[in-house]
């Protein structure tokens, strides 16, 4: 009966992958997108510090084999955004569905999971103000470039138990999605010059594989290492190939220390080959640290920092947070529902960019 129940519920995850409508970083513009946080509400309320070790999380699948009963999870993040660049602001809103996992025991040592989280963000509406001379005059017009929708990634994984104080994880990721892509150019003397637009619609593809590892040192300490490398994104215009791009290699560790029943700290630390994806991008460094306190009605808080992968400079764009959460268990044990606010700080030379995201999570064990 339980095998039969996780697959009817992965198979709800894939059906559920679409990428939402909304409007994100400036950062993201450069380069490939925004990446998305393999964390889950609890994970990230803890500035992913606690992810590599949470089996809802998507970062380690060796985090799996710590599921004792069929587990679903989703996420839920409303952001409000302010971009500052070249002395103007401006105020910005999304609301996305980042991640969704669910898994379960198979036997005693194995446990089946997957789902579907974020792996770009590719939505944007730029409008810029310029000239050109057109028979000797010169004539103001107005570009508007917009892309909307992203890249999901489909995973597919199990943790093995080897032991008592090891666990194993191997995954299998697909990545699929599109981008409503579009660009108009509207002259001020619309007697004189028609608008132009274009259109098109861009799907993308590629395979990835992932491993992870857990080790109990003590019963109060314990370290995950965690890996993954995913293949070229193709990206198709009606059925065409037209770029294709190397995706990063990610690597990391973590270490999570119980400072008593109801205490726990952890800290993490991931590095990914942003660079080889093309121009205007940088291999990023990034760390987190957080402490979570309480069982039935828990504090978390953690601090986050590190580099975005793509920017306009010299040097990759810097990101620093802070976020605040809690939870209660609900229905007997068989729920939790997580609530957090994080923000974010984000900059790249001239421009700047604060982000305040709402953080709702549901994790149910049916």
């Amino acid at each position: 009966m339980m095998p039969a129940r996780l697959l009817v519920l992965l198979g709800c995850a894939l059906v559920a992958a679409q990428p939402a409508r909304a409007q994100d970083s400036q950062f993201e513009i450069p380069g490939l997108g925004t990446p998305g946080r393999w964390e889950s509400a609890r994970a990230r309320m803890t500035a992913g510090a606690f992810a590599p070790f949470d089996p809802t999380s998507m970062v380690s699948d060796a985090a799996l084999a710590d599921i004792g009963a069929l587990t679903a999870s989703v996420v839920e993040g409303a952001t409000y955004r302010e971009v500052e660049a070249g002395g103007t602001q401006t105020w910005l809103r999304s609301t996305r569905y980042p991640q969704f996992s669910v898994g379960g025991p198979v036997s005693h040592r194995l446990v089946v999971g997957g789902g579907y989280s974020t792996y770009l963000d590719m939505s944007y509406d730029v409008t810029t103000r310029d000239s050109t001379v057109l028979r000797g005059v010169t004539q103001p017009y107005t570009d508007a470039i917009a892309s909307d929708g992203g890249v999901t990634d489909l995973r597919l994984a199990a943790g093995y138990r080897v032991g008592s104080r090891l666990a194993l994880g191997l995954g299998f990721h697909v990545l699929t999605g599109s981008t409503r892509m579009s660009a108009m150019r509207r002259f001020d003397d619309t007697t004189a010059y028609l608008t132009v637009d274009q259109t098109s619609l861009v799907r993308y593809s590629g395979l990835g594989v992932s491993g992870g590892a857990l080790l109990s040192v003590t019963p109060a300490l314990s370290l995950a290492a965690f890996a993954r490398s995913d293949g070229p994104l193709s990206a198709y215009v009606a059925d065409t190939l037209v770029r294709r791009s190397n995706l990063p290699i990610t690597a990391g560790g973590a270490v999570r220390w119980l400072l008593g029943a109801k205490a726990r700290l952890a800290g993490s630390v991931t590095w990914r080959s942003w660079s080889r994806t093309g121009p205007n991008a940088f291999d990023t460094v990034n760390w987190s640290a957080g402490l979570e306190l309480g069982e039935t009605r828990p504090l978390r808080l953690g601090v986050r920092g590190g580099q975005l992968p793509f920017g306009a400079g010299p040097s990759a764009p810097t990101e620093w947070g802070a976020v605040l959460g809690t939870g209660r268990v609900v229905a007997g044990g068989r729920g939790l529902v997580d609530l957090g606010l994080e923000r974010l700080s984000r900059s790249s030379g001239a421009v700047q960019e604060v982000a305040w995201t709402l953080i709702v999570g549901l994790t149910v064990r049916p």
